[in-house]
């Protein structure tokens, strides 16, 4: 039998990297399959043993009952080397390949949402009592995973009131530092970062608080010095609906679990926004300057729904800024 060694160094020795590249794959392939053979007779005894009980050989091995069947399947798919499923209905069309890569980056943004919503409900339902067990089996979510994500002390859990005035009062607050930000800028990073807070605005508004968008009485002429500018103030409000009318796109998937869970994810896409490193470097000094106030206007705006969700009070600074 050759040893596994041996053949490691010759692969590693390969100086061409496409033909270091696949023979590295069809090493660790043809290394792994005997293991990959072994746990799936291993799952089938497991399985017999149970009396063909499939959720109870899945609790043995810390998986849920899909986790373990899907987990065969997939092995079988592997190890049969055909290729070719059956298709059940026809294949979305794309004008171009770019077009079929827009669709594909829209569901990967979509499916890290998904993602971004699912440690935070893990540990809720972790801190509500739940079995560890109970919520392997209704998420998919393996044992493993669980133990993963757990702290190693008490779970903080969000102390924010979905039915309270606060989010109504953080989402004003947004839009008011949004309005703040737009006014004074005068430089493309200022701007930016005033673009930034006035659709984050938009968004929690409309997904999280749509009592925010209520109108209240609107401009009053004695408010104002001459009739041009009530006028101007008219037709800047009226502007400022139909912008707000226009904004069609669909509520966000988090939306529909509530405002906390829709925070809870806005916070981690905002934190990646905020530490997504230098992309900056290789502009110009102003789009340099440009991307690090978004980047900063990121981070400003996720410790803000931090601090809501963990205290339950809007921040003191945003509060000054819209009084």
């Amino acid at each position: 039998m050759q040893n596994p060694l041996d053949h490691a160094a010759r692969v590693l020795a390969e100086t061409d990297p496409v033909r270091r590249y696949h023979a590295a794959k069809a090493a660790a392939e043809a290394a792994a399959a005997p293991y990959k053979q072994a746990a799936e007779e291993a799952r089938a005894q497991l399985i017999a043993q149970h009396g063909g009980n499939v959720a109870a050989a899945a609790r043995d091995l810390g998986l849920t009952r899909q986790a373990l069947y899907q987990g065969g399947k997939r092995d079988a798919a592997k190890g049969s080397g055909t290729a070719g499923a059956e298709q059940i209905q026809p294949a979305r069309h794309f004008d171009s390949p770019e077009q079929a890569r827009d669709a594909l980056r829209d569901w990967a943004y979509e499916q890290q949402e998904v993602t971004d919503r699912l440690d935070v409900l893990l540990l809720g339902a972790l801190a509500a009592g739940a079995d560890p067990v109970d919520i392997s089996e209704d998420s998919g979510v393996s044992l493993d995973t669980l133990r993963r994500i757990r702290p190693a002390g008490n779970i903080t859990v969000s102390r924010l009131d979905e039915y309270g005035p606060e989010i109504n009062d953080f989402a004003r607050a947004v839009r008011a530092r949004a309005a703040a930000l737009r006014t004074a800028a005068t430089s493309t990073a200022e701007h930016r970062a005033a673009d930034i807070w006035h659709h984050a605005a938009r968004e929690i508004a409309r997904n999280a608080a749509p009592v925010a968008l209520m109108p209240d009485d609107g401009p009053r002429k004695e408010d104002f010095g001459t009739i041009d500018e009530f006028i101007e103030a008219v037709v800047s409000r009226k502007r400022s609906e139909e912008e707000e009318a226009e904004d069609t796109k669909p509520l966000s998937p988090s939306a529909s679990a509530g405002p906390d869970a829709y925070l809870a994810a806005t916070y981690l896409a905002f934190r990646r926004e905020a530490t997504r490193g230098p992309l900056w470097s290789e502009r110009t000094p102003e789009e340099a300057a440009a991307g690090e106030a978004v980047q900063a206007a990121f981070g400003e705006l996720a410790d803000a729904i931090l601090h809501l969700r963990t205290t339950g009070q809007v921040p003191p600074a945003l509060l000054t800024e819209a009084s």
